[in-house]
């Protein structure tokens, strides 16, 4: 099984692949690691974006893919850039997307432990993400 786990941060969008090959699990995330946006109001920026990130996508041939949700109110509110780029995100029609609370995948790390070591510390929860949707 292929997953990919995303977690969206303003313009950028953090994301892990990883495959579970023998009940391992092996990151297949390859070179490219996050993609930003940088112009919301560009049609056609918006328009590569989204083809860029659902070409990846399409490398990988994933099983699911799912997204850390954000708050939508209140003073931790997530950025409006966010939300759209989780649109186009589940514009891909390949598979359906995911969302999982972080309380979600807080709660399951309680009990399990990330089975690969992170190359960056700011894959995390796009990390647990994955290794959630693989359970």
């Amino acid at each position: 099984m292929k997953t990919i786990g995303i977690e969206i941060s303003n313009k950028k969008v953090i994301f892990i692949a990883l495959e579970q090959r023998n009940g391992s699990f092996v990151n297949i995330t390859g070179k490219r690691k996050s993609m930003e946006l940088e112009d919301d109001r560009n049609g056609e920026e918006l328009k590569s974006f989204m083809n860029e990130l659902h070409s990846y996508f399409d490398s990988i041939n994933p099983d699911k893919i799912g997204i850390v949700t954000r708050m939508t109110k209140g003073k931790f509110a997530a950025s409006p850039i966010s939300f759209k780029i989780e649109g186009l995100i589940q514009l891909y029609n390949k598979i359906s997307i995911d969302f999982v609370t972080p309380q979600a995948l807080t709660a399951y790390f309680k009990k399990n432990e990330l089975p690969l070591p992170l190359d960056h510390k700011y894959q995390e929860k796009a990390m647990k993400m994955a290794v959630f949707l693989g359970k």
